[in-house]
């Protein structure tokens, strides 16, 4: 069997990159929603769901996150596919050892399971501004490549929050938990829609 891609979609690019932007000195984190392709070794990484800027390490409200972005994901039948990162340190680009755990976690589900770290000395260029973490464990299956559906994502995102600054219109669990039902941090819609993605 052939080793799979992950093919990167502009939504999931767009909530990461924006919970990112929204708390530049609080690390975030988030989970990446995916599916195969029907006949291919192919995962499409269509979402992200932010998950934490406050309760970041692995407190119980994280887990309910978890929780419910599972349950989540299987009501739009896809898998978690991934975790995201971003440290409150520009420079620090390590996964933190509650990522670590994290990832295990999430590979007893879905062995490819990868993380994203955001790199901000990437965002002066056109390169996506991450890096790829996979388990030892997960690296004998590791993915062929890590590619964009569109390879402009990366500096179309970067220009909608430098001009219009909509990483404001994203929202995390934390955000749900401190301010209740209308914070939809699940589809994020408000800051999709400020982005001009359909679908």
């Amino acid at each position: 069997m052939s080793s799979p891609s992950f093919n990167i979609q502009e939504k999931a690019y767009l909530k990461f990159f924006l919970h990112a932007a929204k708390h530049p000195h609080a690390s975030v984190t988030g989970v990446f929603l995916g599916r195969k392709r029907d006949g291919e070794e192919v995962w499409d990484v269509v979402d992200a769901l932010p998950l934490c800027h406050r309760w970041t390490g692995l407190s119980p409200m994280m887990e309910v996150g978890l929780e419910l972005a599972e349950i989540y994901a299987d009501e739009m039948e896809m898998k978690i596919v991934g975790y995201y990162h971003a440290s409150e340190r520009a420079q620090d680009v390590a996964l933190p050892a509650h990522g670590h755990q994290v990832l295990q976690a999430l590979t007893t589900k879905f062995p490819l399971a990868f993380a994203l770290v955001f790199n901000s000395s990437k965002l002066p260029t056109d390169a996506a501004a991450i890096d790829v973490v996979m388990l030892e464990a997960a690296k004998s299956q590791k993915p062929k490549s890590f590619n964009f559906a569109d390879a402009d994502v990366p500096g179309r995102v970067r220009k909608l929050v430098r001009q219009k600054g909509i990483e404001k219109l994203v929202l995390d669990f934390d955000d749900y938990l401190e301010g209740g039902l209308q914070n939809d941090w699940l589809r994020n819609d408000g800051a999709v829609e400020a982005a001009g993605i359909t679908g």
